[in-house]
């Protein structure tokens, strides 16, 4: 088994985004990726390169603060304040495909003009699996960049949305665990994960949302003190002996 234990949120605030690169330093969190639009994303790049942390992936978003490009630009997925809506469910069904695709781009693009290596997509709030048209964009932009992306199709049961990953032949783990209905992630979860994979050649991602909350953190998101118990979850020695002991190996999705 070879596992990759995936934080989301990099960057949303310094203080998650320390949380974060503690948990890679001293726990189990093997990768990491960067809301490229949060007001605290420059400064956490300073923080992860200090870390000695010089890849991660992007974490594409729609629905979290403002566009990179200016509104106007995006009309179709933003509010009339210019805001992105809050939830993939509120984003209009007639959006404009290519202005999704054109903000998604320059996200990547802020990310790497700061010389950071990308080693993988994956969105906020699962937003790929909208829709077939949706998940063909962030497939086309994974493609264009030559990296793997997550398995968001884990998140659905439309068939058509998994047999679409599938046959797009691109760089991807053989299964996701992430549940959206837990705010954080179950010790005795990753347990059972490990338990069931752990004497197969699978690559497996389990994602998360590790980090220190603070004032900052609680008007940005719904998920703050919790992010503390997955920090800890990651860090506990424990797990860690079991992971170690039983021969699995950790990876980062430059390993894929």
């Amino acid at each position: 088994m070879r596992l990759i234990v995936n934080a989301d949120d990099f960057g949303i605030t310094t203080e998650v985004s320390r949380g974060i690169l503690e948990g890679m330093r001293d726990g189990f969190i093997t990768d990491t990726s960067a809301l490229v639009n949060s007001p605290d994303f420059l400064s956490s790049v300073v923080l992860a390169r200090e870390a000695g942390v010089t890849e991660m992936g992007v974490h594409l978003t729609i629905t979290f603060l403002k566009p990179v490009l200016d509104s106007a630009q995006v009309s179709s997925i933003v509010d009339p304040q210019g805001n992105f809506y809050r939830k993939p469910q509120l984003v209009p069904s007639s959006y404009n495909k290519q202005e999704v695709r054109d903000e998604l781009r320059a996200q990547i693009e802020t990310f790497l003009r700061t010389g950071l290596k990308m080693n993988h997509l994956d969105t906020h709030h699962g937003f790929s699996i909208m829709d077939e048209q949706m998940l063909a964009i962030v497939i086309g932009l994974a493609q264009e960049y030559q990296v793997p992306m997550r398995r968001d199709d884990a998140m659905t049961a439309d068939e058509r949305l998994k047999e679409q990953i599938v046959a797009s032949g691109g760089k991807v783990a053989d299964r996701l665990y992430f549940d959206p209905s837990s705010p954080s992630v179950r010790e005795e979860k990753v347990r059972s994960i490990l338990e069931c994979w752990q004497d197969t050649e699978a690559v497996v991602e389990i994602a998360g949302h590790p980090g220190y909350a603070d004032d900052k953190l609680r008007t940005l998101s719904s998920l703050a003190d919790e992010r503390e118990t997955d920090l800890k979850l990651f860090m506990n020695q424990d797990l860690f002996t079991y992971i170690r002991d039983r021969h699995i190996e950790l990876i980062s999705y430059s390993k894929l």
